[in-house]
Formats: C-alpha cells, sequence, structure tokens
C-alpha cells in the first residue's frame, strides 16, 4: 500500500513539476512584455520624436501608404492619446496576468515541497538522503542571499517603470481635456495599482518553505532578517 501511495504521488509530483514550470515560463515572459510595453509607453509620452517617427513609418508601412501628403498628414494627426490607452489597457491586462501566474508558480513550489516530504515518508528515506528535497530542504539550505533578494527586484523595476507611466498618462489626459479618457484611463490605472499591489503582496508573503511545521513558518515569517 505504501508503495502504491508512493508511486501515486511520485507521478503526481512528475506532472505538477511540469506543468509549474510552464507557468513559470509564462510569468517570466509576462514580466519582460509588461516592462517593455511600458517602456514605449513612456517614451511616447515623453514625446520623444525618433520614436514617434517609427511609430508613424510603421503604419505607413502596415496600411501600404506611399503618399508623401498622406504620411506627412499622419505624422501631423497620429492620435497618440488613444493609442496610449490602448497601451494602458495592454499593460493592465499584462499586469493581472503577471500577478496571477506569479501566485500559481509560488504555491505550486510550496505544494511541491510539501509532497516531497509525503512522499519521502512513503518511501521511509533517511533523514540524511537529500532524493525528493529539490523544492524543499535542498532548494531552502542552498539558497543565497540574493536569490532571497530577487522578489525585491522584480517589484522594484515593475514600480520603477509602471508608476511613472500611468502619472504621466492621467497627467496628460488632464491637460487634454478629455474628461471620458480621463475617467476611463483614472480607472484601469487604479485596477492596475491593485493587481501590482497585490503581486507584491504575494511574491513576499508566499516566499518560505512549505515543508516546515506551522509554527516555525509563523516565526520564520514574523521575525526580522539580521
Amino acid at each position: 500500500m505504501a508503495n502504491e501511495l508512493a508511486e501515486i504521488a511520485t507521478n503526481h509530483y512528475q506532472k505538477t513539476f511540469e506543468m509549474t514550470y510552464e507557468v513559470w515560463k509564462e510569468r517570466n515572459r509576462l514580466f519582460v512584455y509588461l516592462v517593455l510595453t511600458t517602456g514605449v509607453g513612456l517614451l511616447l509620452l515623453l514625446r520623444v520624436p525618433e520614436v514617434s517617427s517609427l511609430l508613424v513609418d510603421a503604419v505607413a508601412k502596415l496600411l501600404g501608404i506611399t503618399d508623401t501628403n498622406r504620411i506627412n498628414q499622419l505624422y501631423k494627426d497620429f492620435p497618440i492619446d488613444v493609442l496610449l490607452s490602448v497601451i494602458l489597457v495592454i499593460i493592465f491586462y499584462l499586469m493581472q496576468r503577471l500577478y496571477s501566474t506569479n501566485l500559481s508558480v509560488s504555491r505550486d513550489y510550496q505544494y511541491l515541497g510539501a509532497i516531497e516530504t509525503e512522499i519521502r515518508k512513503h518511501l521511509d528515506l533517511p533523514e540524511e538522503s537529500v532524493l525528493f528535497t529539490r523544492e524543499g530542504k535542498f532548494y531552502w539550505g542552498q539558497r543565497t542571499i540574493t536569490q532571497t533578494m530577487s522578489k525585491w527586484y522584480y517589484i522594484l523595476v515593475i514600480f520603477i517603470v509602471l508608476l511613472p507611466f500611468l502619472i504621466l498618462k492621467i497627467t496628460a489626459d488632464v491637460i487634454s481635456g478629455n474628461i471620458i479618457l480621463i475617467v476611463v484611463d483614472s480607472i484601469i490605472s487604479i485596477v492596475t495599482l491593485i493587481f501590482f499591489a497585490g503581486y507584491a503582496q504575494s511574491a513576499i508573503n508566499l516566499d518560505f518553505p512549505m515543508f516546515l511545521p506551522l509554527a516555525q513558518k509563523a516565526k520564520t515569517k514574523s521575525t526580522p532578517k539580521k
């Protein structure tokens, strides 16, 4: 019976790890997409001429516009404000997905660490063995300070690019006097910040080993690091 349980748990562990790895890769891609999209939005908000010109050239090429007068008119009347609102919506989507995938990854790795403890019990492994400790004791025992600080780096990078973009976008809307854009962009910005706060909170609060007893976990989280 113990061997059957161990086999079932091992297969479940492997499938869960494979699924978690795919979500982990998606989360990393989303982080890059979010930073790049926000960076492009910032350049457009700051009215960097080269970026605006490249954007108009790309649109003209995409639409097959070759007439010089029409291209010049496009340079003059291109709806940058509307495009920036579209970019804001994309940023909101990416932030929501990043929050969701990061939450899933954090929970899944905790789950994997807890499964390892159960598998080791079913296999009756000695305490000194390292088998099935990859996401548990082995990982946390080999973890460096730089790895511990990684979550803070990600949070800081997103904060640095996201907050200026949202502030500049709302400011540009107010200057333009477009009430609809002001209301819509303000709502989207607030919800985006809520998801960012949720992302930061989950990244910090779920970063602890699941194989520890509950009392020790609480002590680990509440005791300040020296």
